[in-house]
């Protein structure tokens, strides 16, 4: 699935993610520094198209952190 990430929110130990999928929804993802998947997540800026993002649990509009994601070229 693809979108495109249109904020990004730091507090003390998470960044929330929140995104514009291509069907027009939109979803969020959690990570933080002391996560593996923070190294994936922080290539990232504002205003990217990102592809591979996979749902945790689409009724609560929650992405699975670990997806494989990446640019869309």
């Amino acid at each position: 699935m693809k979108g495109q990430l249109i904020r990004a929110t730091e507090s003390n130990d998470f960044v929330t993610l929140l995104f514009k999928l291509e069907d027009k929804r939109y979803a969020l993802t959690y990570t933080g520094k002391k996560y593996r998947n923070y190294s994936v997540w922080s290539q990232f800026k504002v205003g990217d198209l990102v592809e591979g993002l996979e749902w945790k649990d689409e009724k609560k509009k929650l992405l699975n952190a670990d997806s494989p994601v990446h640019f869309v070229h």
